[in-house]
């Protein structure tokens, strides 16, 4: 069983997910960075429960990379 203060750490940054925007659409978007005080480091919980993700993992819709360009 895992301790209420055990935390995570992002490889990036963490961002919500599409649950978190659906559960608290007021304060969460999907996509968007979480509060500052959790932008690199979040409660094992909000991971665990699917609330948050890494922005490295995060589908970017509309935004332009580099390999767009590579053939």
């Amino acid at each position: 069983m895992s301790d209420n203060n055990d935390m995570v750490t992002a490889k990036s940054f963490w961002v919500w997910t599409k649950k978190a925007e659906i559960k608290n659409p007021a304060h969460s978007r999907e996509g968007d960075p979480v509060h500052e005080r959790y932008l690199y480091e979040a409660p094992k919980f909000m991971l665990d429960d699917g609330l948050i993700q890494d922005s490295a993992d995060s589908p970017r819709e509309g935004q332009t990379t580099i390999f767009d360009y590579i053939f």
